[in-house]
């Protein structure tokens, strides 16, 4: 048995909420309160009155066995018995009614409760009450009730006890806008710290249920306490073991998850999200396991669980509006239909909104969670979604939906394996944790802040072991990715060891963003200058070919780090550079059929290649010049060298052998374009590259030939008209084309133009300026 049904097993016999105390504060719409031989009380409480109210009292005894006695060393304190006490006001009565219908809950109690006035009670400075335990005071009392008005005042804390476990609680109450209350069962050892300043009033109430039922105690679940801690204990011994350890011995034939999620019962928006706010059994079972995690050395969250879903539907053929799941994206009511869920194709499972035990906010971001995870396993089974939408088939999709559901979940992990459960996110969102751990340990200094640093080398080990493999679209990214947030940190971290190891794992894939590549060479400047060199010549070899662009960029930006004193260090980067070039494709990688796979180049990679190469090595520099040369289809003189020598001129990097040669092929081919005649066309013939031969096309060749015609009909089937359009504007030829739509059929109407002549008059235009960019002393 899984270790999450075990423990849901456990967690199924706390069947009832409550705890052996419940305290808080209330809104407050003031009541009368009058004491005979005083009068009307004003809140909140002013000293002047409270004088008043001490004269009137009486010393408060204490019951030893069967004697009432009176002792300020045991007690000392002022009472005034409830026959001389008179509370009114049209408001009293509910508020009084919700302050008991809480405790009643905070206590566990079910069923109805009334609340008897016992004494008014008066503290002022050094008032007391040493430890002792309420008698019953009436019938049916099975707890004490303690509101404390509103008053200036210090000290006076109440403390609990209930078997080992003990609470502190303060009822200061200083806002007239609301009172403070606490209420505990009568078995509970309590006492009241002295009251170091000021005085206070407090109103007592024994909390009665009538009937001859069992008196209701404090739910005890000590046992299931102890069972839920010694199973958790082995779950953490057992993920603690080392792998060949647990090989030889495992624990447990089942997998042991990282984490345990306990979906909840109620509903909770995330303002609801606290332990303090849980309801019903999610209030019990979270206190079994508060209670039972430190002891096994786990730590115990809240958390918002998410599910989303989306898959296939089909129409049931019912007409059937819902007010959830029928309407149509077309808002049109009075059609809605009901769809029925065929197949779930895509989901994710995310748990987020953190909260520690005291409730405080934790930043952990988003964290994914397996279906082995849950407590029971089939928590999430038969659940009604919170949103649910459907929408009807369109053209060749069929109905589709998707949905979401969203629960508070108790989520358990080892404490000493947070890491792990935060690496579980993935690099983005383990990534902020990183860079928090390094920024503590950064502020608190070399000393203090030895536990951070460790930590961060620890969990930077973990990400690297889980590092993702880049999806195609994050290849080249023009904004920096994870893999730049990732060297970022672990060159603050200044560890070379995890450098090395990420940048060898980044050479596993097969290509990266240009935009990370200043993070890359910056870690890479953290090793031995032999190491580096070798590692970022591994990440060129492997991306050279997929990311040409990227691994052009990255020889180049490691031109303006430490190699920029010795390039030639950087010889292997170029040649592995220089050996993924595209061009012969018997050389290119293969794809998963056998064929050669090229890969196009652009201007930027072939701007970085010059500009790194003539730097680098001259040998190397001429050889990369001649490949490009050698494969014009390839590294086209119009579309990619003269644009990356313009770029090169003008940012003045006019030296060095690659830069001399492509300069030498790119000024000649456009002196010879710009030494070619110009001249308008004297006739009506104009080039024919058509290669179709039916007979309308042979046509279409003829009237291009044809010196003294201008315009040619073609009257034809639409069909026909289509596919000489086609030829056409694919041939490309200078003919405009318009249908004219009288009589049947219709008539293509094509007339000749100038376009090839307009656009060697812009060519030349551009030759000419781009002339004047690369030899400006012609």
């Amino acid at each position: 048995m899984t270790i999450t049904k075990r423990l849901a097993d456990i967690l199924g016999e706390v069947d009832r909420p409550g705890d052996y105390f419940a305290s808080g504060r209330a809104e407050l719409l003031a009541p009368s309160i009058e004491v005979e031989g005083v009068g009307a009380i004003a809140l909140p409480l002013l000293p002047a009155q409270a004088k008043q109210l001490i004269k009137a009292a009486s010393r408060a005894p204490y019951g030893r066995g069967t004697d009432t006695i009176v002792d300020t060393q045991v007690r000392r304190t002022w009472q005034i018995e409830a026959g001389r006490v008179a509370i009114g006001g049209k408001h009293w009565p509910k508020s009084l009614a919700q302050i008991i219908a809480r405790a009643a809950e905070g206590l566990g109690v079910t069923g109805p409760v009334t609340a008897e006035l016992y004494k008014l009670l008066v503290y002022d400075k050094g008032s007391f009450f040493v430890s002792h335990r309420d008698t019953e005071k009436s019938p049916g009392m099975f707890a004490t009730l303690v509101i404390a008005l509103p008053s200036q005042s210090q000290g006076g804390e109440l403390v609990v006890r209930h078997k080992e476990h003990q609470a502190k609680l303060d009822l200061r109450c200083e806002d007239p806008a609301e009172i403070a209350f606490a209420a505990f069962y009568a078995d509970c050892v309590h006492e009241v710290l002295p009251v170091t300043a000021g005085c206070r009033a407090t109103l007592v109430f024994n909390l009665v249920r009538k009937g001859k039922s069992i008196a209701p105690a404090p739910p005890g679940y000590e046992a299931e306490i102890e069972r839920a801690k010694a199973l958790l204990a082995s779950w953490v011994a057992a993920l603690a073991k080392p792998d060949d350890e647990i090989a030889a011995d495992p624990p447990e034939p089942d997998h042991s998850p990282e984490k345990i999620v306990v979906p909840l019962e109620h509903a909770y928006t995330s303002a609801e999200l606290a332990f303090d706010k849980l309801k019903g059994t999610d209030a019990a079972i979270a206190k079994v396991l508060a209670a039972a995690a430190p002891g096994a050395g786990c730590d115990l969250h809240l958390a918002l669980l998410k599910v989303w879903e989306s898959g296939s539907a089909e129409y049931n053929g019912r007409e059937n509006w819902h007010y959830r799941r029928g309407r149509r994206d077309s808002g049109v009511e009075d059609d809605a239909r009901e769809f029925e869920v065929v197949e779930v194709h895509d989901s994710s499972k995310s748990l987020s909104e953190w909260r520690r035990l005291d409730n405080d906010a934790l930043s952990l971001g988003d964290l994914p969670f397996e279906d082995d995870e849950l407590s029971p396993p089939d928590a999430l089974e038969g659940l009604d979604p919170d949103e649910e939408h459907f929408r009807e088939a369109t053209g060749n999709e069929g109905a589709s939906f998707d949905r979401t559901y969203a629960r508070a979940a108790l989520v358990l992990w080892p404490a000493a394996r947070i890491l792990a459960v935060v690496n579980q996110a993935g690099p983005k969102g383990t990534l902020p944790y990183l860079e928090g751990l390094i920024d503590q340990w950064q502020a608190s200094g070399p000393k203090k802040g030895t536990g951070f640093r460790q930590q961060a080398i620890e969990l930077a080990q973990l990400v690297r072991g889980t590092w993702p493999a880049p999806g195609w679209y994050e290849r080249d990214r023009k904004e920096p990715t994870v893999t730049g947030a990732m060297f970022g940190l672990l060159t603050r971290l200044g560890e070379p060891n995890l450098v090395e190891s990420m940048l060898d794992r980044i050479a596993e894939d097969k290509a990266h963003a240009s935009a990370d590549n200043a993070a890359i060479v910056g870690a890479a400047e953290l090793l031995d200058d032999e190491v580096a060199v070798a590692k970022l010549a591994s990440i060129v070899k492997a991306h050279g070919h997929d990311g040409l662009a990227a691994s052009a960029a990255l020889v180049r930006e490691a031109l303006k780090s430490a190699f920029a004193k010795s390039p030639q260090r950087l010889r292997s980067a170029l040649e592995e550079l220089i050996a993924a070039l595209p061009g012969d494709p018997d050389k290119a990688p293969k794809d998963q059929w056998g064929r050669s796979r090229q890969v196009a180049p652009d201007t930027a990679s072939l701007v970085d290649l010059v500009w790194a190469a003539d730097r680098i090595d001259a040998d190397l520099a001429k050889s990369a010049a001649d490949h490009v040369l050698a494969w014009p289809k390839l590294f086209g003189l119009d579309a990619i060298v003269v644009p990356a020598l313009k770029r090169l001129s003008q940012s003045k990097r006019r030296a060095g052998p690659a830069f001399d040669a492509l300069h030498k092929a790119g000024v000649m081919h456009l002196a010879q374009r710009i030494g070619e005649p110009l001249e308008a066309p004297q006739d009506w013939m104009r080039p024919s590259k058509v290669r179709c031969s039916c007979e309308y096309c042979s046509e279409l060749a003829r009237f291009l030939a044809e010196p003294n015609e201008e315009r040619w009909t073609l009257r034809a089937a639409q069909q026909i008209r289509t596919h000489v359009e086609d030829v056409i504007r694919h041939a490309p030829a200078d003919v405009d084309c318009e249908t004219v739509r009288r009589g049947s059929p219709h008539s293509l109407v094509c007339t000749k133009n100038q376009a090839s002549y307009r656009r060697r008059v812009a060519q030349r235009k551009q030759d000419v300026a781009d002339m004047a960019i690369l030899n400006p002393s012609r």
